[in-house]
């Protein structure tokens, strides 16, 4: 049961890793390029299919490596068990607050800020 949570972890870190790393690259693109409409649409799918789609899958086989070498540094921190549920837990709050703060324009750390202010008084 533990090595198939670790392995469904490292590819949901992958996953998620990848995805920041191409979102990244299209908000580049998008930056760079002044064309508009359909165009732009052609201009990123052939970017995607030229250069990106070989990025991902080298992309993918580092991501998974350093995703496994994580988890078993967090096993290491802590006893076996807990350790590959305290790594996915942190690989998680970090990949979410990348994925706020990069997709959606929504810083969580300031959020949390504000938040502790108001509820604690700080």
């Amino acid at each position: 049961m533990k090595k198939v949570i670790t392995k469904y972890a490292v590819y949901a870190i992958a996953v998620w890793s990848a995805t920041l790393i191409n979102g990244a690259i299209i908000a580049y693109i998008k930056k760079h390029i002044t064309q508009h409409g359909y165009l732009l649409v052609l201009i990123d799918m052939i970017v995607v299919v030229l250069i990106f789609a070989p990025a991902f899958a080298l992309i993918s086989k580092y991501t998974k490596k350093l995703s496994t070498a994580y988890l078993k540094t967090s096993k290491k921190v802590s006893n076996e068990k807990n350790g590959t549920l305290l790594g996915i837990a942190i690989a998680f709050v970090i990949l979410f607050i990348l994925f706020a703060y990069l997709r959606h324009h929504i810083d969580v750390i300031q959020q949390l800020k504000v938040w502790g202010y108001r509820t604690l008084g700080i």
